[in-house]
């Protein structure tokens, strides 16, 4: 399936013997092959990762109330605790805990046996399933690691569990995978995907057992059925969004991982070769896309759904997943999600973690994307089917060593020819290095995101943008829903400095890089921004509010190292022609690029003289990442190696 050559890194301080074995640790290597060096310092990592919540005792967290009105009640930290302490009990041989961990998995699952309700609900039971599954799968009665951890009665309720989520909740119709069937996307994508993988998981561990291959589901359907239409769906589906530019929820901080998360054990623990091929690759593709567009595990360019914590907050899932297989960064105590990447057998390769790590070989470079998101007129919250065949989205994102800035370009239209789930949340912006310096235009939400909420978090079809380059501008959408004063968001951490007004434009130095912001028509003020509760670390900076909340906002963003001085940027930025008149912006940028903006809702924006948005043959272009647009193939390569993806 892939080709890479083999390189090596510099050797890291290896972990004791001893470890490395209580981890098994190289034992999923194929017959043969010698563990890299690379893969060797991937092993010590994830090990460090299980021994540092070594002997930490289970710390009890309640079922919640309801995130929505008129919903059940939220168990999903409640089971998330119970899932975790138990993986990692019997990961560690943590003998101690042995039996609270037993009585615990009894307990969370006759939780879901006595309340399907909140079983049924999207907050609460396929959030976790994987861990508890990896612990039946590994230390169950036919456990593959160690067997009989997992205590007879334990196991016994676990299964009479997934037995009745399995005959409630899976439906062969629901499994259709020819044509663009698996487009069909319940409540959101990393829903939808959580859903389906917990129902596969659930049944390739029942089918353990012959005598429940022709149990019976609720659609009449066997459980040996069900299964195989399944394992058929995901290998359609991995197909289809290899060859489409992955996700409507495009490279979400908050999302991505949550996504893939469950392909993982499609690749862990799949009979059918063809499937667990086609996981691999798609996982290798995932991590290909975040590894180029991102500086030292900070992630850029335009997204969907990332909420407004989120967006402030650039350490996201993928950068703590990211770690352990590329050393970059630190470990952060695993916790949630995290316990799937280190019990997986994944390990990335090599070609994409140097990628990742190497900035400077990336050099300046530009990558184009076309993802989905224009609705078909059946879509209806909570079930989406996005235009398979053109999601009218133009995705453009420039990079360099010093700072990546990026967008996602679309006609302005109602938000209702938008699948929610695209026009969410919408981000874009610069990001600095890997100190996670941020300069993001998006206007202030107004919907609030549920009852547990204090400030409004959502926005809908927020903005619309035009960029080429380091020249990106933005307008707050008249077709907006939710959405309220536009506002700029610049961190006043990670190494941002020198900020000056002068002429109209505000201007700032970050690292290696020059920025200017120009708010085109009105005034600004600034204002210090509020606690990030959300953040895993500490994110501080200002917002600049609009006096005009249809202002164009301007970003000109250059590497220092293109200019004698900061003084010189600065010139060259204020010389560069501007002209609002009536609803037209014309303006000329700092690389050369000729924008003619309408102001007033109108489509008519020019770029270069054409069509702002415009169809691509691709669905990822790159100097890294190649894939044309429906395409069976994915070629990456980068600093002489090479491998290919064939889906």
């Amino acid at each position: 399936m892939k080709t890479v050559k083999t390189a090596y890194v510099e050797p890291a301080e290896y972990i004791p013997e001893d470890i490395r074995r209580r981890h098994k640790l190289g034992e999923f290597a194929e017959s043969g092959e010698a563990r890299s060096r690379f893969m060797r310092e991937t092993d010590d990592r994830i090990a460090r990762g299980w021994e540092c919540r070594r002997g930490e005792e289970y710390r009890e967290i309640p079922v919640e109330p309801p995130i929505f009105a008129g919903h059940p009640r939220v168990a999903r930290d409640y089971s998330r605790q119970i899932c975790l302490f138990a993986l990692r009990v019997f990961h560690n041989r943590e003998a101690e805990y042995y039996d609270l961990a037993n009585r615990k998995i009894i307990e969370n699952c006759r939780f879901y046996i006595e309340n399907t309700d909140v079983r049924d609900d999207r907050d609460s039971f396929y959030w976790n399933i994987g861990e508890l599954c990896r612990c039946i799968i590994h230390f169950g009665q036919n456990g593959d690691q160690m067997p009989g951890l997992v205590s007879p009665e334990a196991e016994a309720v676990f299964r009479e569990m997934a037995m009745g989520y399995c005959h409630d909740m899976s439906r062969l119709s629901d499994a259709e995978s020819g044509g663009n069937a698996t487009w069909r996307v319940y409540e959101s994508e990393n829903h939808h995907v959580q859903r389906d993988s917990a129902i596969w998981q659930l049944m390739h561990i029942l089918l353990d057992d012959p005598a429940n291959e022709k149990a019976v589901m609720a659609d009449g359907g066997t459980l040996r059925a069900h299964y195989d239409a399944w394992t058929a769906f995901f290998k359609a589906w991995i197909r289809q969004r290899a060859g489409k530019s992955m996700f409507i929820e495009v490279q979400s901080r908050v999302y991505g991982v949550h996504t893939m998360k469950n392909i993982y054990p499609l690749y862990d623990f799949s009979e059918d070769e063809e499937l667990r091929v086609l996981a691999g690759g798609i996982i290798d593709l995932f991590w290909a896309l975040w590894a180029q567009e991102q500086l030292m595990g900070v992630s850029g360019g335009g997204m969907s759904r990332v909420y407004p914590d989120s967006a402030r907050n650039t350490h996201g899932e993928a950068a703590d997943w990211a770690y352990y297989y590329t050393g970059m960064g630190q470990m952060n105590p695993p916790d949630g999600m995290d316990y799937i990447c280190l019990d997986s057998r994944y390990r990335m390769p090599e070609v994409i973690a140097r990628m990742a790590a190497a900035p400077d070989k990336r050099g300046v470079y530009e990558i184009e994307m076309r993802p989905l998101g224009y609705a078909l007129k059946e879509d209806k919250f909570p079930n989406y089917r996005p235009d398979p065949e053109n999601g009218h989205i133009y995705r453009y994102t420039y990079c360099t060593p010093d700072f990546i800035v990026g967008t996602q370009m679309y006609p302005q239209t109602p938000s209702e020819n938008w699948c929610l789930i695209s026009s969410q949340n919408r981000y874009h912006g610069v990001i600095f290095g890997p100190e996670g310096a941020q300069i993001l235009p998006i206007p202030e939400p107004k919907g609030m995101h549920n009852l547990h909420s204090t400030e409004p978090t959502v926005t809908f079809n927020a903005f619309w943008a035009m960029q080429r380059h380091g020249t990106l501008i933005t307008q707050k959408n008249r077709f907006c829903d939710d959405a309220g004063r536009m506002r700029v968001w610049l961190s006043d951490s990670g190494g941002i400095s020198r900020v000056l007004e002068r002429d109209g434009w505000l201007f700032l130095r970050c690292g290696g890089a020059y920025c200017a912001i120009r708010v085109a028509r009105g005034g600004w003020e600034i204002i210090p921004a509020g606690p990030d509760r959300a953040a895993k670390c500490e994110t501080r900076g200002v917002w600049l509010y609009c006096e005009d909340e249809f202002t164009p906002v301007i970003l000109e963003t250059a590497r220092a190292c293109e200019y004698d001085s900061f003084e010189a940027f600065q010139r060259a930025v204020i010389a560069l022609p501007l002209c609002i008149e009536g609803d037209g912006m014309e303006y000329t940028g700092l690389y050369g690029d000729r924008f003619s903006m309408r102001l007033d809702g109108d489509n008519g924006s020019l770029l270069n003289g054409e069509p702002y948005v415009k169809p691509i043959a691709w669905s990822v272009k790159s100097p890294f990442v190649q894939i044309p647009w429906k395409g069976d193939r994915a070629d990456i390569a980068f600093d002489g190696e090479s491998m290919e993806i064939r889906f």
